[in-house]
């Protein structure tokens, strides 16, 4: 690292419980119209009623998990099928051809009834499907199975799938947190479409206007996708830091898709969801004062 150049410490554990929504400044709008203009799945913020809450352990320390088992309408309900069709599906060569909608959040620390930390994942799905699976004991144990999965793949660890208890007198441990949900049928689910480029730009002059215009300090930043053809390695968001702000004056926070940059008040917050996942463990930020430019690599999560 040169002498010009300060590693920046990043906290990787966002949760939605810690995190303030802003109103956008008029660059961020405009810096978010273009990430959607790329990206022809719209999204939204939703915040899931409870369900039903399980009890769970990991393999092999045996800590405690509880997953809360949440419902919204934002989340398509996958089509009805039965119980023969199920099986005929399970056992065919291609089981993955029946899709289960639904949205994995970050894991968060709860405390049980004993006051022991433990891990709480929030699962949200369609609440008439959340019908089906509580009257129907192979669709419940076919759900589960596929919400165990998806948090192993998703946060590579292990479930003991033969200890597991639907908890009778809580429907959820801890405050459901809010989830963005891309709006979509389920149809476009089961047959998903390449992703597209991803470069999206907000210039200086672009921001200076805005600024002009609206009286609001922003901070002039800008998102692309490296390298620009081909299969995508990481991301690289690019800030423009005035000299006038100091590194003890930021705070950079990267989440799986977000990322939020404050400075004490002093600029407007920077947040804005990222077109894909990141690796939130290596992420690589620097700010170069030589040119006061604050740059964050994010590997994308292939």
């Amino acid at each position: 690292m040169s002498k010009n150049s300060i590693s920046l410490d990043i906290d990787p554990s966002i949760m939605e419980k810690n995190m303030r929504i802003v109103k956008e400044t008029p660059a961020e709008e405009t810096f978010n119209k273009l990430l959607s203009s790329v990206d022809p799945i719209p999204t939204r913020l939703v915040k899931p009623t409870p369900g039903f809450c399980v009890k769970t352990f990991t393999k092999p320390d045996n800590a405690k998990v509880f997953i809360n088992i949440c419902l919204t309408d934002a989340i398509p309900c996958p089509r009805d099928i039965s119980n023969d069709e199920l099986m005929q599906i399970l056992s065919s060569q291609d089981p993955s051809s029946y899709k289960v909608p639904m949205s994995i959040g970050e894991g968060r620390t709860e405390l049980d009834k004993s006051g022991a930390p433990a891990t709480a994942y929030d699962v949200a799905i369609n609440p008439e499907f959340m019908k089906k699976i509580e009257k129907d004991e192979l669709f419940q144990t076919f759900f589960l199975t596929v919400v165990f999965e998806g948090l192993q793949d998703k946060y590579q660890f292990e479930i003991d799938l033969q200890k597991y208890t639907i908890l009778k007198n809580r429907k959820s441990i801890g405050v459901l947190q809010s989830h963005r949900i891309q709006i979509r049928d389920i149809q476009a689910m089961e047959n998903a479409a390449s992703k597209t480029k991803l470069i999206q730009e907000i210039d200086e002059k672009t921001a200076a206007k805005l600024n002009t215009q609206n009286r609001k300090w922003v901070i002039v930043h800008r998102l692309r996708r490296e390298p620009p053809t081909g299969e995508i390695e990481y991301l690289l968001a690019e800030f423009k830091i005035p000299s006038s702000v100091q590194l003890k004056d930021l705070n950079l926070e990267i989440g799986e898709d977000r990322l939020i940059l404050g400075s004490k008040g002093i600029y407007e917050q920077i947040d804005f969801f990222l077109p894909c996942s990141v690796d939130q463990d290596i992420i690589d930020a620097q700010l170069d004062r030589n040119n006061d430019m604050l740059s964050v690599k994010m590997p994308v999560i292939q």
